[in-house]
């Protein structure tokens, strides 16, 4: 320690040892003859599981924002649940809650740490179905925004089109769903009398 820290003499080192569901007491000090480690833990056991996830269920059921701390337990809730099985359902039922947040970026956040937190138990075809749920999300803004942006285009040339036929104007709005000022600004930008 003296080589990396050479001028802290209090030098602290901190290990803590979260255990997953499946264990529910573990010594917190282990000797050998040249080292002593002293281990903070963190039991997953200790947490209710099942009401853990239906207090958050309930939260986007109606509506309400997720906190910060609601998502981290989505995250490690399949940790808290014993044996590969139970892990697994729990997995599943939060990744199925995830889809229905309506803030993308806390969807991502849960996918994303479902899958560094429960690398060692999930199932590899489940994985696969997730890691490619969170790419076509982050793919898929783009392309709806492109969508939309199409879809405009083509109403303004639309309106362009039954502006220069001299339609009544009335009747462009209603068709297209553009405003009067929208359709004014159209008709100046493209120099229609």
């Amino acid at each position: 320690m003296e080589k990396y820290y050479p001028k802290k003499n209090d030098f602290h080192l901190r290990l803590v040892i979260i255990y997953t569901g499946d264990v529910k007491s573990a010594e917190s000090l282990f000797e050998t003859n040249c080292i002593t480690l002293r281990m903070d833990q963190a039991f997953l056991s200790h947490i209710d599981g099942k009401t853990a996830f239906d207090t958050i269920f309930r939260k986007v059921q109606f509506g309400s924002l997720l906190e910060d701390n609601d998502l981290m337990k989505l995250v490690i809730l399949p940790l808290a649940i014993p044996g590969s099985q139970g892990k697994q359902e729990m997995l599943e039922k939060v990744v199925d809650l995830a889809k229905q947040i309506p803030d993308e970026e806390q969807r991502i956040f849960i996918l994303s740490g479902i899958i560094v937190a429960s690398d060692k138990f999930i199932d590899r075809k489940y994985l696969e179905q997730i890691r490619r749920r969170i790419h076509i999300t982050q793919l898929g803004q783009p392309y709806e925004k492109e969508k939309i942006e199409y879809g405009n285009q083509k109403t303004r040339e639309m309106a362009l089109k039954m502006l220069r036929r001299n339609i009544n104007i009335v009747d462009i709005m209603e068709i297209t769903g553009l405003t009067e000022a929208e359709l004014l600004r159209l008709q100046s930008e493209n120099a229609l009398v």
